[in-house]
């Protein structure tokens, strides 16, 4: 039977199973604290597969399995133990932001800092940078879908868009139980594609060994023609500085300790403990299948070291599983590679709509707006959204994990320490966690247009800025009260 069959049959069944476990949140939603938080009440299992299925993109999927294949191990120190030891700050944070009665947050900034001003700034960053973080899940599935269905790229990226506006209407409800649903498959999928490579190449020890003969360029266009051992180099033989492993910490890893979707799986979850143990046991999940994902790209590159007909590390999963590796399991791989997207994707919509509708129309424009209007108006701006993100995946960024790392270090500049800095210092003040904000944003901006000329992330700068304005301006401001209160 054709492939491309195989796989829409499947697509076909994971539609239909999509469709039945988004419905569910459009009967218990009726107010914002149901639509954001669903209501403060997910138990142990459904806050594990959110927060797994949120953390799970296509930067992980495909952008860490491409980048391995390109780089070798060192894509462990760029990407994956940053956000794991991210994900040990947000453990640190998570009894202390619950204390906070809050649906989005922003919301804390106004909750600890008395700032409608600063929450709805918040917000408005929220709208913006989250709209264009759904670009890479787009980008993601619509990559998948061109290359497994053979269909037009535009025809894959309205598909997707599709999915997410429905499985997002129904708030957090929705996208909890629909998670259940993708993250299993995303389980299934990554595990079923480690045990392949490791039938074709004949075992971790076997990978380590023909990838240390590896001399060839992964594909053409790319920067660098691998050398022997570069593979298994921590910095790839220099391909990756030591300063950009360092400083790439500043985005990816403290950028997930201070952004809205994990925070906000945090707040959703029914009790302190229920929040902690989510994300213990959610990183020991992860933990597996980032193995698994190393596995592949590895393998992948010691079976093929360079694929002809790519042009980018995002490519790298989707071509192996069709062309190298194909096997009566591919359908299923391929099923769990377009989960990863689509259950990202529905909770970063989610959270662009809050910072609209709830930081910013209804703290500063409508405070009195009814229920049912306001699930409407998030409705039309999640459309509103969804529709941006798809304009924008139209031409998509060359690397969705680099790029995930530009949108994290965002956060990391501007939300970390006015966050962090609220929760853990009493002395903190309005004043500096505005200033900070500033000061970070403007830092992190200036490296970005340099375009990477230093070889240092350019979050690194930022949050260094954001701190050293925070602590100053609250230190000054608490200096002056005292010789006020003194005289």
């Amino acid at each position: 039977m054709n492939k491309s069959i195989i796989y829409l049959s499947y697509f076909a069944i994971y539609t239909l199973l999509l469709l039945f476990f988004g419905k569910s949140g459009f009967k218990v939603t009726n107010n914002a604290r149901d639509y954001f938080v669903a209501g403060n009440s997910l138990g142990l299992a459904s806050s594990i597969f959110s927060f797994c299925a949120t953390w799970f993109s296509a930067a992980s999927m495909q952008g860490v399995t491409g980048t391995v294949y390109a780089y070798g191990i060192s894509t462990v120190l760029y990407s994956i133990v940053p956000w794991l030891l991210g994900a040990v700050l947000l453990m640190v944070m998570s009894g202390k932001i619950r204390e906070y009665d809050i649906m989005t947050l922003p919301e804390f900034f106004y909750y600890r800092y008395d700032s409608r001003f600063l929450q709805a700034l918040g917000g408005g960053a929220v709208s913006v940078i989250y709209t264009l973080y759904i670009v890479i899940q787009i980008r993601g599935f619509g990559i998948v879908m061109s290359e497994l269905l053979d269909i037009s790229y535009m025809f894959a990226i309205v598909l997707i868009y599709l999915f997410i506006i429905y499985t997002t209407f129904g708030g957090l409800y929705s996208v909890s139980k629909s998670h259940r649903l993708n993250f299993m498959l995303v389980v299934l999928g990554v595990v079923l594609a480690a045990f392949v490579v490791l039938k074709e190449t004949g075992g971790i020890y076997s990978i380590y060994e023909n990838s240390m003969m590896i001399n060839t360029r992964p594909f053409p266009g790319f920067l660098h023609v691998t050398e022997e051992g570069g593979m298994v180099h921590l910095s790839a033989k220099g391909q990756m500085p030591p300063l950009l492993l360092f400083t790439s910490f500043f985005g990816w890893g403290l950028g997930l300790s201070s952004t809205p979707q994990y925070a906000i799986r945090i707040v959703a979850a029914k009790d302190d403990m229920t929040a902690k143990k989510m994300i213990f046991y959610s990183l020991i999940a992860l933990i597996l299948l980032y193995t698994g994902l190393v596995i592949i790209g590895m393998g992948g590159r010691t079976i093929i070291p360079s694929i002809d007909s790519i042009r980018s590390v995002d490519e790298v999963f989707p071509h192996l599983i069709n062309n190298v590796l194909y096997s009566p399991l591919s359908g299923l791989i391929f099923i769990g590679i377009i989960a990863a997207s689509i259950s990202s994707a529905d909770s970063q919509l989610l959270i662009a709509s809050s910072g609209f509708t709830y930081d910013i129309y209804k703290n500063l424009i409508n405070n009195s707006i009814d229920d049912d209007r306001f699930l409407n108006l998030n409705r039309a701006f999640i459309f509103a959204v969804g529709t941006a993100a798809l304009l924008l995946a139209i031409k998509p960024p060359d690397s969705l994990l680099i790029y995930g790392g530009y949108i994290w270090g965002f956060f990391s500049s501007t939300f970390l320490i006015p966050l962090y800095g609220g929760l853990f210092w009493k002395k903190s003040e309005k004043e500096a966690a505005v200033a900070s904000f500033a000061a970070g944003l403007l830092a992190f901006g200036v490296m970005m247009l340099r375009g990477g000329k230093d070889m240092i992330h350019p979050s690194f700068p930022g949050v260094i800025a954001s701190a050293i304005t925070f602590f100053s301006v609250s230190a000054f401001l608490n200096m002056k009260r005292r010789g006020v209160d003194e005289a």
